[in-house]
């Protein structure tokens, strides 16, 4: 297991009851990335058991207040807990909305690099390291709003049965590994020619947002896509608000072609959305399903 999704928060506009504002834990290989930050988020994570002190990386899709609340409050968790820097991509404006908390209420230690994006109509690289990129891509809500993607690079593994064909033995991956080809019955052979590549893990967050392409885009071939799907099949409210319907993903899920497709940021008129799970199996989509706060997936 590299790492897991952790889902902190799936309810829209105000916390109920059973599920808090929005906030997704990603942990991969000892790192922690945050997406969006909602009210009760510093307290979610720790109710998870997840280890807060492992964040580098927040990812703010809007500066909604339920998707943004939460957000001095990690902060200043992160700073008694003596964490040196943290990292925060956002559309326009957080730095202000930082400001003004830092400037009257609270200045913190820590080292709060906030980098405000530029939304594209085509997916960018907003975070390139050694091990992965995260991608983003503009969305179609009242306010600036974007959908991010946590793409694991590619990488090489050999080929079993090139192996046993050409007899290799433990000082020949010594000799590829230092020169990048070895000699083999008068051959050369290189290291691509005996291994595959293999798609890394692919984690897609789509907030909230009215219909768009960029969707498709963006969270096309997803291991796992969290999208908001704030209501069952009320059209009308969802163009108004700038918002998902669950009509509208199970129409664009195979094109989607993602493995598993977990919806969340529910209207709190749904107290029990038992109705969203009555269409999901009528439409026969195995891969969708109903997203619950503290709900987990390993990869």
């Amino acid at each position: 297991m590299k790492g897991k999704v952790v889902l902190l928060g799936t309810s829209s506009a105000m916390p109920t009851p059973e599920r808090n504002n929005s906030g997704i834990f990603l942990q991969y290989k000892g790192k922690g990335f945050l997406f969006d930050c909602g009210e009760g988020i510093n307290r979610q994570i720790m109710k998870a058991g997840l280890n807060i002190y492992s964040l580098d990386y927040i990812f703010i899709s809007h500066l909604h207040t339920d998707h943004t609340l939460g957000l001095t409050g990690v902060i200043e968790t992160l700073d008694m807990h003596d964490k040196s820097r943290i990292k925060i991509f956002s559309p326009s404006g957080i730095g202000d909305f930082l400001k003004c908390f830092f400037d009257r209420f609270y200045t913190p230690e820590i080292k709060v690099d906030t980098k405000e994006l530029k939304l594209e109509d085509r997916p960018f690289t907003v975070l390139d390291h050694l091990e992965f990129n995260i991608f983003a891509v503009r969305l179609n809500h009242l306010v600036e709003c974007i959908g991010f993607s946590f793409v694991e690079k590619p990488k090489r593994r050999f080929i079993k049965e090139k192996i046993e064909e050409l007899k290799l033995k433990t000082e020949d991956f010594k000799i590829l590994r230092e020169k990048g080809y070895i000699k083999k019955d008068g051959k050369i052979i290189t290291e691509e020619e005996i291994t595959e590549e293999v798609k890394g893990f692919k984690f897609t967050y789509i907030p909230d947002t009215y219909k768009t392409d960029n969707i498709i885009k963006l969270a096309k071939d997803s291991d796992i896509l969290v999208i908001e799907c704030t209501y069952l099949d009320e059209e009308e409210k969802a163009k108004k608000y700038g918002h998902l319907t669950l009509e509208y993903i199970l129409e664009i899920a195979p094109e989607l072609n993602c493995r598993k497709i977990v919806l969340t940021h529910f209207s709190k008129r749904y107290k029990n959305p038992e109705k969203f799970g009555e269409r999901i199996k009528k439409a026969d989509a195995g891969n969708i399903i109903l997203g619950e706060d503290f709900m987990s997936f390993y990869f």
